[in-house]
């Protein structure tokens, strides 16, 4: 099938502009070997990230039709599907954009500064000061790993950041990615700050209060971890919290 990649151009702070390219392809072609084959054979200018091409690492992440994706997870005829089932036109023209809420470098690649600097906000790590049994490693249950399956499949790839509307208005929200984080850690049975996890995450709209339910983030993830549910989840055991002190 014939098809358009109608792509944003831009480097900086420049000015924007889009340039049309082309293509021939099948439908199980994906949006990033889409791009290979503009770099490789039409633009060597092009700019965009990847690594991995196996929705692993997140490192493809763009906006196609203003919808963030994984460029290696999505192929044409997803895309299609997706016109259809949003009740939009095919017109084989599908524009193709950096993620939103983040500055743009060139192209398609934007600077993840910012996105980094809020999962650091989270402290996102286990902490655990105690020593395992016989200085071995902490074990845990089959159920213990069990409750912590979906929400530890985050690539960090900024799909839910690009699109969360909370962000948009208000810089000192760290993210749902880094949210979703939080309430990993709190979940897990080894780590041993949850209490000053949820202390800090509940102290101001730099946390859970600072989103405001547009359901974005969890619509658009592309692993499932729906972080909307995750940071309600904190919100219920902040409550929790309270109803102690």
């Amino acid at each position: 099938m014939k098809i358009t990649f109608k792509v944003q151009r831009q480097q900086g702070n420049g000015d924007r502009h889009w340039q049309n390219y082309a293509l021939e392809v099948d439908a199980q072609t994906t949006v990033l070997d889409c791009l290979n084959q503009i770099k490789w054979q039409q633009d060597g200018s092009l700019a965009f990230r990847k690594n991995c091409r196996n929705t692993i690492c997140g490192s493809c992440t763009l906006r196609v039709n203003d919808r963030p994706v994984l460029a290696c997870k999505e192929s044409i005829k997803n895309l299609e599907q997706w016109l259809t089932d949003s009740n939009q036109e095919n017109t084989g023209i599908f524009t193709i954009s950096p993620l939103g809420n983040l500055p743009v470098i060139k192209d398609l690649v934007v600077n993840m500064d910012e996105f980094f600097a809020g999962l650091d906000a989270v402290y996102p790590y286990l902490i655990n000061k105690r020593q395992g049994e016989n200085d071995s490693e902490f074990r845990q249950s089959p159920e213990q790993r069990a409750a912590l399956n979906d929400v530890s499949n985050c690539v960090l790839c900024g799909v839910c950041y690009s699109d969360c509307d909370a962000k948009k208005k208000n810089d000192n929200f760290v993210g749902p990615h880094a949210l979703a984080k939080a309430h990993r850690l709190v979940l897990d049975n080894r780590d041993m700050a949850s209490k000053a996890r949820l202390e800090a995450l509940g102290k101001d709209k730099q946390g859970v209060w600072g989103c405001n339910n547009c359901r974005m983030c969890s619509d658009s993830c592309p692993t499932g971890v729906a972080p909307l549910s995750q940071i309600e989840a904190l919100k219920v055991r902040l409550f929790d919290l309270m109803d102690h002190l």
